[in-house]
């Protein structure tokens, strides 16, 4: 090696310090300068680590002031380089001396890192092939964005998910009933959209209450960290500048907030979103005479936003208008004349009934058979000849149908009555004596019904009603009975879930956590997992009314209703906790309550009228608006019995007719669509072979070590992640304290503390980035002791991967996403198909040495790698042309002929289909090949 001052080097084992710089020269020993880190290094002249960097015509380099230059010619003057060429940023020619190249300059070229003698362990290189092609299966998987989320398989679910989430920019109305799971279908669909890059920019709109359940399940759900937005929030931000809704991407608020700050409404209008997703739709009141501000406010942001999810559980049967006003927000087009709706409503339900034979397996008369060739008149002569157990052509009929139904593709409604899986309820109620101090304080004719019904919020401050309130023992009493079962208790506020927590404490010793909302998201987890756990936990959790929301508590089947709420939908909400589908035991309802008060009669309403504790009530909320006055009439203890027997059966009768309108209603086809009966079952059953396959734990296994993450086992499905003293970086999301993980869905579902890792996590993107993104790994030299292979043999790996970019909404990864090649090369210039195991990595002085004597043969063979590798690309380039146009030409044909027949196919989605095929069909051809990463091995034994 040839030394001279100003010359620019790059230290083999220390590649971290950048370029030196040569700034003393003696006969046996040269100092470098590395500007970069201000670091000096002496070396022996005649072993320094050292490489010199020189560039070629043709390449880019920078300057230390950050300038690109265009190399057009090299010339050497006292042993120092000087590059001639044009700027980048301004067209001018320059001249450039190494001395002033960027001192933070890393060789990223894998041949030149290799050739250079800059090598890493032989590990690297199958990690990095090992993420490539990890990625490359998650990306082009039919279960990207279905197989992470922390929820049970239920197939309608995942159906009603699957279906939504493929769409571009979908606008739909999801009414399942209550307990079914239309937060978990949200979630699904909008941690989907977001994978695929169909949307990136998501706004959620849900009443005040459940803003922080929202928050909690996208997050536990689906690893989606939204932002709440509220006034003090927005204010902070408009301090700042710009609108505060475009400085986060994922962001959550209330209906409330944005109907009450005009100001703030309008800033969200201004900011472009590409899904908003409203809960408690059915609040959004419409009438084509009147329309309330709430709806105003959605209606404006629907019409400014591309895709828009709507979820209700009430049934349109109980109030057509304000459905056809959900429909109105999706489709202002299409849904405009509520009497053309309703004419058309009419000849659904005809269709409905026509097909029912279809759905039991029963044969079609000639009535049903004309009924659904008039919708349908294509089908009129195979119907002819269509057998009920022909499942294949049965299926195929109802799908067409489907597609062709006014609403099949915007409303998806899934009853208890279709649905299978629900636990049975069951009643017991407890008679108690009213104490003193309640009967003095009921006899004030002024008090709130709300007092009425919970009097312990109203009791003297003087006296702790703990200490005379008969409900405390039994309580007591009850929990000791249950000895070894979990006890979910709500009462209506949290002063008094955290008074009775005290009582019993103190009386009785007995575990119990309180939940309420004065506590922070990190507590509300805390207190929910103590009540989790099974040996150690708390025997009951006492909760305030927020523990009617989304919590997951289904490993539990006792729910103590300490008080009761005056409305229907809050009392299903709160039994809803217990009672929804995965309930794998029946439900014991436990109400305390005193002899002739309100509160008996507000349970006799309840059960006697509307059977809501023994079965789900969806016409509670009917019932309770047309009764109210009468309800609350009575719920004053000096009403006569008679007025409210009359009010028990005049609530019954309306109810029992409400729900045989319900029934009668039932659209069977939209049902059948909805349930996903006879298509779901084999994505369901490949998310199970997906959950059961040990390939994602094995390669994270491997994964962590390399990066010298610590994965311990916890027990016989959980492990401990902690960060090891050799971690390379830092992995977003794990700190000091470590964190447990799972990659079993059960345990998952089972524990609230435990991390779900599916191909899915962000944890699982982040680690397999930290090795892609970094040049570790990019060279290697190995040595075999194989006794099988050749002694003094050679081969060099080559990893090249073929890629393209492309906006994220165009879905390139379904396509071509980035992926890998490998070849290898022989020391007789040949491919060949070896693979090896057990490689040891060389020491840096030998490793270099090695490199220096092949490295004409390795450039050789890194060309017949690279005339091999561009072969296989323009296969792949074809072959991913061939599948784009293929799916997105059938998807195109499909939507052109159903907007024919079905008004509700948008022009803007058939646009969209027809925009991404030619933007690919480009971007397909113009996909690069880059080489990856390079390993020499050697053979000697």
């Amino acid at each position: 090696m040839s030394f001279a001052l100003g010359q620019r080097w790059i230290s083999h084992t220390e590649s971290e310090l950048g370029l030196g710089t040569v700034v003393d020269c003696q006969e046996r020993t040269l100092t470098l300068m590395f500007p970069a880190t201000g670091d000096q290094r002496t070396y022996t002249m005649a072993a320094a680590p050292l490489t010199r960097i020189q560039f070629a015509e043709g390449d880019k380099i920078k300057s230390h002031e950050g300038w690109q230059l265009l190399v057009s010619d090299v010339q050497e003057q006292d042993g120092q380089l000087t590059y001639h060429g044009r700027r980048l940023d301004n067209d001018q020619q320059v001249a450039l001396k190494e001395t002033f190249l960027d001192h933070h300059f890393q060789l990223d070229q894998p041949d030149q890192r290799l050739l250079s003698g800059q090598s890493d362990e032989p590990k690297w290189f199958d990690l990095r092939l090992d993420c490539l092609q990890q990625q490359h299966a998650h990306q082009t998987s039919p279960l990207l964005g279905m197989v992470g989320a922390r929820v049970d398989l239920i197939p309608h679910q995942l159906h009603i998910a699957s279906q939504v989430a493929s769409r571009f920019a979908p606008r739909v109305l999801l009414a399942d009933e209550v307990g079914l799971g239309k937060t978990i279908e949200a979630a699904l669909i909008i941690h989907q959209q977001i994978l695929t890059g169909r949307a990136s920019r998501v706004l959620i709109v849900v009443p005040s209450s459940l803003v922080h359940q929202w928050l909690v399940e996208m997050l536990r759900r689906v690893n989606l960290a939204f932002a709440i937005f509220d006034e003090e929030r927005c204010q902070s931000l408009a301090e700042e500048g710009g609108n505060p809704f475009e400085s986060e991407q994922l962001v959550l608020c209330s209906l409330d907030f944005l109907t009450r700050f005009e100001k703030y409404h309008q800033l969200a209008l201004q900011a472009s979103w590409d899904l908003m997703v409203v809960d408690e739709a059915h609040h959004l009141l419409w009438s084509q005479n009147e329309v309330s501000a709430e709806y105003a406010v959605i209606e404006q942001l629907a019409r400014l936003t591309k895709g828009v999810l709507l979820l209700t559980a009430t049934p349109d049967q109980l109030g057509h208008e304000s459905h056809f006003a959900r429909l109105r927000l999706l489709d202002p087009d299409r849904f405009h004349d509520y009497r053309r709706f309703l004419a058309e409503e009419q000849g659904y339900a005809t269709l409905a009934d026509a097909i029912a034979p279809l759905v039991e397996g029963e044969s079609l008369n000639k009535s049903q058979m004309d009924a659904i060739a008039a919708f349908a008149p294509e089908e009129k002569e195979r119907l002819k000849n269509l057998h009920p157990q022909d499942h294949t052509e049965v299926q195929r009929l109802l799908g067409h149908l489907i597609d062709r139904h006014g609403t099949g593709r915007l409303l998806f409604r899934n009853s208890r009555a279709g649905i299978q899986g629900f636990p049975a309820r069951q009643l017991q109620t407890y008679a108690l004596p009213m104490p003193t101090q309640y009967q003095a304080l009921l006899g004030d004719p002024d008090l709130a019904v709300a007092f009425r019904l919970a009097p312990e919020r109203h009791a003297s401050k003087q006296d702790n009603w703990t200490d005379f309130d008969p409900r405390v023992g039994w309580f007591i009493e009850t929990l000791k009975r249950l000895k070894g079962e979990k006890v979910l208790t709500i009462c209506a506020s949290a002063a008094t879930a955290m008074q009775l927590a005290e009582a019993l404490r103190i009386q009785s010793g007995i575990r119990a956590g309180v939940f309420h909302e004065g506590l922070s998201i990190v507590e509300r987890d805390r207190v929910a997992n103590f009540f989790a756990q099974s040996d150690e936990g708390a025997q009951a959790l006492i909760c305030s009314e927020i523990g009617s929301e989304g919590r997951n508590f289904q490993f539990a089947h006792h729910l103590v209703l300490f008080d009761l709420p005056l409305v229907p939908d809050l009392l299903e909400q709160r039994i809803g906790r217990l009672d929804r589908i995965g309930q794998r035991q029946d439900i014991s309802i436990h109400v305390p309550y005193f002899e002739h008060s309100p509160q008996q009669r507000l349970l006799d309403w309840y059960h006697q009228a509307l059977n809501a504790f023994e079965q789900t009530c969806p016409t509670g909320t009917a019932v309770f608006e047309q009764m109210q006055d009468k309800l609350m009439a009575c719920l004053d203890p000096q009403s006569p019995a008679r007025q409210f027997e009359q009010l028990l059966s005049d609530s019954k009768a309306l109810h029992e007719a409400l729900k045989a309108r319900l029934e009668q209603g039932r659209d069977k086809l939209l049902e059948l669509n909805s349930s996903g009966r006879g298509s779901i079952e084999p994505l369901v059953s490949a998310i199970r072979e997906s959950d059961e396959s040990p390939r994602l734990e094995r390669f994270m296994t491997r994964l962590f070590d390399g990066l010298g993450i610590l994965q311990e086992e916890k027990d016989d499905s959980c492990y401990i992640l902690r960060p090891g003293e050799t971690m390379v970086n830092q992995l977003p999301g794990l700190d000091e304290e470590g964190m447990t993980i799972t990659y079993e869905r059960a345990a998952a579902l089972a524990r609230e503390d435990v991390r779900f890792f599916s191909a899915d996590h962000p944890m699982v993107q982040h680690a397999m980035d930290m090795i892609l993104t970094e040049n570790t790994g990019k060279s290697s030299i190995a040595l075999s002791q194989s006794k099988s292979l050749p002694n003094g043999s050679y081969w060099l790996e080559c990893l090249f991967v073929l890629s393209a970019n492309a906006e994220r909404s165009l879905q390139l990864s379904r396509y071509l996403p980035p992926t890998p090649i490998r070849l290898c090369v022989d020391a007789g210039g040949k491919l060949v198909s070896q693979h090896f195991t057990g490689l040891t990595p060389l020491n840096s002085k030998t490793a270099k040495q090695l490199v220096d004597a092949l490295n004409k043969p390795i450039t050789a063979a890194l060309k017949v790698a690279e005339k091999a590798a561009h072969k296989q690309a323009g296969q792949l380039r074809h072959d991913s042309m061939a599948r784009m146009q293929d799916w997105l030409g059938e998807e195109l044909d499909r939507l052109l002929a159903l907007k024919q027949v079905n008004p509700s196919i948008r022009d803007e989605e058939i646009q969209h289909v027809a925009h991404q095929m030619q933007q690919l069909g480009q971007i397909l051809t113009q996909a690069k090949l880059n080489l990856e990463a390079i390993r020499l091995v050697v053979n000697s034994h």
